[in-house]
């Protein structure tokens, strides 16, 4: 197994498709569309493998990133962190639990939303996960240098990580019963994501922005905030009090943010506009989870967030939906990119459906649909 990378970073298709992931991030009309894939290459080893030796992170690493750079995509090799979603919750008490072929969860660190008031955090750095990051960052800069970038961590936003740290239903529960409660520790966990974020950017000689879960470019244009949670289980009125003014803070604290979540959120995409330095969002498309409206005129909140940041859009079995279950390819001529071309497709990040040679066949549908010519 390799523990080298096979290929140059400074090679000339890497920095056309930074330009073109520069341009889409920027919302350059007329630009090129990036197209990116992020697929193939399988990690050999488990997150609580690489969390305990970084010989096995490093195969893991290397191998994604030369699988990257193989792909002939615009998803640029980045050398992999790990991923974040307990590694918060776990400095405020909660115990991580490792399943076999998945991300670690967590157990609930608090059964009543009163015991926030005497809750206090690990010192920063001394949670296990977090201090195997940092070791992480250290060992592979040494190990493998820095003209690859490392992929920033994305920050859980401060009340998905409080959904940890409380019993889901008691917090909710809370936001009516005793909404005091709740404001003091979301903000709690808002202050401490951005000091190990601040710690983490710093640490790293070559970042990856906006980092996990977003193809990255060298600029620092940001980080990926994580809201899964409540823009999933929040109206629109309680993410306005409970999720907005902390995920706006982090945003503010770190340069911008791009907002990820699975499913389906349209309820809430009005909101994300909202918040401070926001600049991309991502969607999985399809009536599985996210649909797409028929029409870019149409009064749809995802039409009103493509005309002001930039869109990540992907596919995947689940946002396919039952309907397209088996039909990839034809979701994405048919669905997709029918329903995004009826308007601008300026600030779009494009992910292909998979398939043999996914990356020429994605770009070829979109000039087609972009009235450009398919020769090339």
């Amino acid at each position: 197994m390799s523990t080298t990378f096979d290929f140059d970073p400074r090679d000339s298709r890497f920095v056309d498709s930074a330009k073109r992931l520069r341009n889409a991030y920027n919302r350059v009309p007329g630009a090129d569309v990036p197209v990116v894939e992020p697929g193939g290459y399988v990690r050999k080893f488990s997150t609580r493998q690489r969390l305990a030796d970084f010989e096995k992170m490093t195969v893991d690493a290397v191998g994604w990133a030369n699988a990257l750079a193989a792909n002939g995509s615009d998803w640029l090799p980045f050398v992999d962190t790990f991923v974040d979603v307990v590694m918060i919750a776990e400095a405020f008490g909660c115990e991580v639990v490792y399943t076999e072929g998945a991300d670690p969860w967590c157990t609930a660190a608090l059964p009543d939303i009163s015991g926030v008031w005497t809750l206090k955090p690990a010192p920063l750095g001394t949670s296990y996960m977090v201090r195997r990051l940092n070791e992480w960052v250290d060992y592979a800069q040494r190990r493998l240098g820095s003209d690859v970038p490392l992929w920033t961590v994305d920050v859980q936003s401060p009340f998905s990580v409080a959904a940890h740290i409380v019993e889901p239903t008691e917090l909710l529960m809370a936001c009516i019963t005793d909404p005091k409660a709740v404001h003091h520790l979301v903000k709690m966990v808002a202050e401490y994501s951005i000091e190990q974020m601040q710690q983490h950017i710093a640490q790293m000689e070559h970042a990856g922005f906006p980092g996990r879960n977003f193809p990255s470019i060298s600029d620092n244009i940001g980080i990926c905030i994580a809201d899964d949670t409540p823009l999933i289980m929040l109206s629109p009125e309680m993410y306005r009090e409970f999720a907005l003014p902390y995920n706006s803070m982090v945003s503010r604290a770190l340069g911008g943010c791009h907002i990820h979540s699975c499913g389906n959120y349209s309820h809430n995409m009005d909101n994300l506009l909202l918040i401070d330095g926001v600049r991309s969002v991502q969607c999985h498309v399809g009536e599985g989870e996210y649909p797409l409206p028929r029409h870019a005129t149409d009064d749809a909140a995802v039409n009103r967030a493509r005309r002001s940041m930039t869109c990540l859009i992907d596919v995947n079995d689940i946002s396919r939906g039952d309907a397209w279950r088996g039909r990839a390819r034809e979701h994405y001529t048919d669905y997709v990119l029918t329903r995004l071309a009826t308007g601008d497709m300026t600030g779009h990040i494009l992910q292909t459906p998979g398939g043999p040679d996914p990356v020429t066949w994605t770009r070829r549908e979109i000039q087609k649909r972009r009235g450009e010519s398919t020769t090339t």
